[in-house]
């Protein structure tokens, strides 16, 4: 009897294990592509759903006139499974496959489609319309499906074929009414949009599991196709939405959704196939060079789609970024839109990318990025480091601005503005056209934004030069200092070319010009400077080359070229601004000053992905950037002692910086990083990456900075990711990261006069600095009925090893200096998206930070450039078949000015809470070829504004944007 029991509960305890494993039937999350290229391998992508009882997943496929060849589905990490269909069977007209699975008992079960009715993929041709069909018997007055499936008489088999052709016989014809089985009813509903698929660039196959499965169906965001050849080192891009699945199946634009590729119309009753759209997985390539769900990928990030990004009412990418947990973004008095992530602001620290190009300016670290989101198929952000992928540069963050390649056309007007205090309104306008085919093996693209806006004009009470302006007579006592200028000019053009080469795989050139023209929000540093005009020219250019490799490996290429130049002229003072007595020191057209710089880079690159085994992935890669500043002119229209120049020119002692070691900088980076998936529930992530930078040697702080030496970092990232289910993946993470100073912060000391004040100076002996983050995550899905709840927290800790920081220390220089004892952050960031339809979603998100400088005593170390607290918030939800309704609230906490020098405690500030509405109206598509939306961002005017370097001076502080209201159309074919 004592034996018995003990055994009696362990039978128990293990029936009671096995039973729901037993109960639950497996299931595949899928997406047949309706086409892809001739003699290109074909990747398959595939998420098993309660799996317990499957051992192995295989894919078997035919070309024309071919018997059924079996490959296996390998296991990626997790529950990602991939195949890989040889390019050699890749012919046209197409191929035909199924995916099955071996069970426990030895069975063979088919998860996606069967023999009897396999997936169907187009190869090298787009669809054909089909001839109008009849209706079945029985179905008088039902209206027929337009795109029906297209017959593939090729696909014929062989007698003898195989044993899946002997066990049915023939393969059997498609229904007359071009409708795969399990779908019934001829009513059409119309196109919906979805909050995490753009519904308007996504159209996946319906295919129809045999075992009634409705969930075998379901889009993965995974799922890869072919590569558009904008940037090989980032990502296998898709040619539509953020999903590696590809969404084109006739040629025509796939805003046209609600039919399947098949033709299948949808149904009242199709609810799982709406999950199969709005629930869909956002994805991030800017981790893993791969694209990756969000909630696997070893590091804590989002992804926002394009249909997500129209839900936000964003105009550009800050409005994005804006609303992501632990990132606030920020303007300074010369107008810049600066990037805080959890809690620091630094513009060298943030990395840009554009389609995987570096968007960072070598000189000062700033990048061109406030650019429209018309153009753009994602975004993607990482909080916490990326040097393990991308080297120096990448420290608080990396944010990957992605554009869509989709085929067809599509354009965009935005008109509207900002209601001015003098009853004008100052006009906004924006334009965007794109186009993309793809012939054969041959793909073209082209892309063009413009931007122009007047801007708001708000009024600045103090600034500076108060006293002498009105002692001069320049303005009354009572009158304000002046007005804000926010006028903007951006174009934005680009293109590109890529070819398939067979065997030899894809090359692709493109190439991107950016312009940008616009005012000083208020001015250089502490005085309203209205003739300030600042500009910005930004040329990219890329070549790619990638090819798949056996055993589904693929290696990239890439050669990059940009030149960035920047022309900043900055007012310092007002018109007939005098300096003193006499003709020389009066300035008609106030002090002015003008910094003019262009720097040039290129890059070489190449890596290789390898799959060493079925558990363990291997990712290679190597670099070389080559960095220089080719020019460098700093002029002014008045002299030290304050004398007006006959002409603009360098002030005395004026030192060169494009002849010192610092005016060139040779990167070099080699990085590993490894996926093994150890149990089917557990994948670790190994990443090491050894960069070699050239910085100028200062050893003495003397000359001109002629010698130079290579500094060495290691860069290591590991991560735990283990799958607890099926509906919660738990994350543990750690990551190294560094960066070098920018030659800005090295070098560059310009003539300190009474009004030019409040710039930093450089300091050659800055040293690298490094961040040290710990990571914990956690993702959770949960369903109820049509109801689906995804939830995401992390907490996380940094430490900041000798943080390259400017403190206000003489009230005129900012010193920089390395902070030795450091900075430290930590704090807890968490978000819940609840999605009851395609088009009824709420979301909420929420970051906490504290960041202190060590070096300070307690009761001084809190650091509070940004918000610590920061609140999102946004539903939306259907007006009606035809309209809907976005609501976004943005909220931020209280923040005050910091304490880490003596003026900082006398120049006290305050920034109340603010929250800031965003509502709009936007339309489904209509004739299945136009959207219009009505918005309104900051819909009840509140009163936001931002820091200045000096609140004793401008002592109301920056002030931003109040209402403005705008009017889009869309058009897409």
């Amino acid at each position: 009897m004592q034996t018995v029991l003990p055994r009696t509960l362990i039978l128990c305890a293990v029936v009671f294990v096995a039973a729901p494993v037993h109960a639950q039937e497996p299931a595949l999350l899928h997406a047949a592509p309706p086409r892809a290229e001739a003699r290109q391998s074909l990747q398959l992508d595939a998420t098993l759903v309660d799996g317990g009882r499957v051992l192995e997943l295989f894919v078997r496929y035919r070309g024309p006139g071919e018997p059924y060849v079996q490959v296996p589905m390998e296991r990626q990490y997790g529950d990602l499974y991939r195949a890989v269909i040889p390019a050699e069977h890749m012919v046209s007209p197409g191929v035909e496959y199924f995916v099955e699975a071996a069970m426990v008992d030895g069975a063979r079960t088919p998860l996606f489609m069967s023999a009897l009715r396999p997936a169907r993929v187009m190869v090298g041709a787009q669809l054909p319309e089909p001839p109008p069909g009849r209706a079945p018997p029985g179905r008088k007055g039902a209206r027929e499906d337009p795109k029906s499936a297209p017959a593939i008489d090729a696909f014929t088999p062989p007698s003898g074929g195989g044993e899946d052709d002997d066990a049915a016989g023939s393969s059997a014809p498609p229904p007359a009414s071009g409708r795969p089985a399990g779908t019934a009813g001829a009513e059409t509903r119309p196109p919906n949009r979805t909050d995490s698929v753009d519904s308007r660039t996504s159209s996946p196959s319906r295919g129809t599991d045999s075992r009634g499965s409705n969930r075998a169906d379901v889009a993965d965001p995974r799922a890869s196709t072919r590569v558009s050849g904008a940037d090989s080192r980032v990502s296998n891009r898709t040619d539509a939405s953020g999903q590696r699945a590809s969404t084109r199946a006739d040629g025509k634009d796939s805003r046209t959704t609600g039919r399947s590729s098949s033709g299948a119309t949808r149904t009242s009753g199709s609810m799982d196939d709406d999950l199969a759209l709005y629930s869909a997985e956002d994805v991030l390539s800017v981790t893993t060079l791969q694209e990756e769900a969000v909630r696997t990928v070893p590091a804590i990030g989002a992804s926002f789609n394009r249909a997500q990004m129209i839900a936000l009412g964003a105009r550009t990418v800050a409005d994005v970024l804006d609303v992501v947990p632990g990132v606030s973004v920020s303007r300074d008095v010369q107008g810049f839109h600066r990037t805080a992530i959890r809690g620091l602001r630094n513009d060298a620290e943030v990395l840009f990318l554009l389609d995987g190009h570096r968007l960072n300016n070598f000189f000062d670290g700033k990048a061109l990025m406030n650019l429209p989101v018309e153009n753009l198929e994602r975004i993607e952000v990482i909080r916490g480091p990326g040097s393990a992928i991308y080297g120096a540069g990448a420290f608080q963050g990396v944010v990957n601005l992605v554009t869509t390649h989709a085929d067809g056309v599509r354009g965009a007007v935005t008109t509207g503005g900002v209601p001015r205090d003098d009853g004008r309104l100052a006009l906004a306008t924006d334009g965007h056209l794109s186009a993309a085919h793809t012939t054969g093996d041959l793909r073209l693209f082209a892309d063009l934004d413009l931007w122009s806006q007047e801007g708001d004009s708000l009024v600045i009470d103090h600034d500076a030069l108060d006293d002498e302006s009105v002692a001069q007579g320049l303005r009354d006592v009572d009158q304000p200092a002046g007005r804000t200028r926010d006028g903007r000019f951006l174009l934005n053009v680009g293109g590109g070319v890529s070819y398939g080469l067979d065997s030899a795989g894809r090359v692709g050139v493109t190439a991107r010009y950016l312009s940008e023209k616009r005012d000083a929000l208020v001015g250089l540093f502490d005085t309203v400077g209205n003739d300030s005009q600042l500009s910005w020219d930004v040329l990219l250019a890329d070549l790619t080359w990638e090819r798949p490799l056996s055993g589904n490996g693929q290696v990239r290429a890439r050669l990059g070229f940009d030149q960035q130049s920047t022309d900043r002229l900055f007012q310092l003072t007002p018109h007939d601004f005098r300096t003193g007595s006499g003709l020389e020191r009066l300035f008609p057209d106030g002090l002015q000053e003008q910094t003019q710089v262009t720097v040039r880079t290129v890059t070489a690159s190449v890596d290789a992905d390898l799959a060493l085994t079925k558990e363990n992935h291997l990712t290679l890669g190597f670099v070389a950037e080559q960095q220089s500043l080719s020019r460098y002119a700093y002029t002014t229209n008045y002299t030290l002692d304050g004398r007006l120049r006959p002409s603009p020119a360098a002030p005395e002692g004026l030192v060169d910086l494009t002849q010192g070691a610092a005016s060139r900088r040779l990167n070099l980076g080699l990085s590993a990083q490894d996926q093994w998936t150890v149990l089917s529930a557990l994948t670790l992530t190994f990443g090491l990456r050894l960069d070699a930078t050239q910085l100028p040697d200062a050893e003495d702080a003397s000359g001109a900075l002629d010698a130079s030496k290579m500094v060495v970092r290691v860069n290591p990232r590991v991560g735990l990711v283990i799958a607890a289910s099926d509906a919660l993946v738990l994350k543990a993470l750690y990551g190294r990261a560094f960066r070098a100073p920018t030659p800005q912060e090295l070098v560059e000391r310009i003539p300190d006069t009474d009004y030019n004040q409040g710039r930093f100076e450089g300091n050659p002996l800055l040293k690298p600095t490094t961040v040290d983050t710990f990571e914990l995550g956690m993702d959770l899905v949960q369903a109820a009925g049509d109801t689906r709840v995804r939830v995401r927290a992390n907490a996380f800790l940094q430490n900041f090893a000798s943080p390259i920081t400017p403190v206000d220390t003489s009230g005129n220089i900012v010193p920089l200096r390395n902070r030795e004892l450091g900075v430290r952050v930590y704090g807890v960031e968490a978000e819940a998206r609840l999605e009851a339809s395609k088009r009824a979603a709420a979301w909420v998100n929420a970051s906490l930070s504290r960041a202190q400088d060590l070096e300070l005593p307690d009761q001084a170390r809190l650091l509070t450039d940004v918000p610590q607290a920061r609140f999102n918030a946004g539903v939306s939800m259907p007006l009606g078949d035809w309209l809907n309704l976005d609501v976004v609230v943005r909220s931020g906490a209280e923040r005050r000015n910091n304490n880490r020098s003596t003026l900082e405690l006398i120049r006290r500030y305050e920034i109340p809470a603010y929250s800031l509405i965003t509502a709009q109206l936007r339309t489904e598509p209509i004739w299945e070829h136009f959207e219009v939306t009505l918005y309104a961002q900051n819909l009840f005017d509140h009163d936001l504004r931002d820091d200045v370097p000096r609140p004793d001076r401008v002592t109301g502080l920056l002030p931003r944007e109040g209402v403005s209201g705008y009017l889009t159309l869309r058009a897409f074919y």
